[in-house]
């Protein structure tokens, strides 16, 4: 399976621009880094829907806890835009996750730490308690291998495939279960300021920059047509 990545580096035009042989670091610093990865075989076109939970899963060192306030409410709202303007319709009543094609995951993290997750047959649990989703899962997996480091303000976004539930039911019903694929990954990572302000500004610009970046993501022509 081929890999994709992406990394973008905010101010590298202006480096190139002043003829230096290396991007000034210095410069680069002052943005978030945006990495971002997907499954080849996701058919990203042909889903419709998608759940994004109203909070982002801020995670401590030693415990998780939600993050709900107006910030939080501000990253949210531009993942929804993001998405809407790839052609998915949001799910927002919790009642209703189970019908969306998509579940979208967004995780805070302010620590230092370094991530090596493989792909298939190896699977990481994620952030979010796999039950979160339904009573069927047992977890998700990276079809892909994804390694990243995060120093000291990381946003993540993953996207989960939901549209197995009926595999998963049965899964469950065997007594097995039914791992979720994560087909789209993408996290900004960088310096955090002390200025709340500019901190928020670099995490909707990380988020913008991870769409922008991914440009896979989005229904078909096709499909649109088929759902009307």
């Amino acid at each position: 399976m081929i890999m994709k990545k992406v990394l973008f580096f905010a101010g590298l035009l202006l480096a190139m621009a002043s003829c230096e042989k290396d991007p000034d670091f210095d410069e680069l610093s002052c943005d978030l880094v945006v990495y971002s990865d997907y499954d080849t075989e996701a058919a990203f076109g042909a889903y419709a829907t998608y759940f994004l939970p109203d909070s982002i899963l801020d995670v401590a060192s030693h415990e998780a806890r939600y993050w709900k306030d107006e910030n939080a409410l501000s990253i949210i709202g531009e993942v929804e835009r993001q998405m809407d303007a790839c052609g998915y319709t949001r799910i927002a009543d919790p009642e209703k996750k189970a019908e969306a094609d998509l579940g979208v995951q967004v995780s805070y993290v302010s620590q230092t730490n370094h991530v090596t997750t493989g792909g298939y047959p190896s699977y990481w649990g994620g952030w979010w308690d796999y039950g979160f989703w339904g009573p069927w899962w047992g977890g998700w997996y990276y079809p892909y291998p994804v390694t990243y480091s995060y120093d000291t303000n990381t946003l993540i976004l993953e996207m989960v495939d939901l549209t197995g539930a009926d595999a998963a039911q049965q899964a469950g019903d065997a007594g097995e279960s039914h791992r979720l694929p994560v087909i789209w990954y993408a996290s900004a990572h960088g310096y955090q300021y002390g200025n709340n302000r500019v901190n928020m500004q670099l995490l909707l610009d990380g988020v913008s920059q991870a769409f922008s970046q991914s440009a896979y993501l989005g229904r078909t022509e096709a499909s649109n047509t088929s759902a009307n």
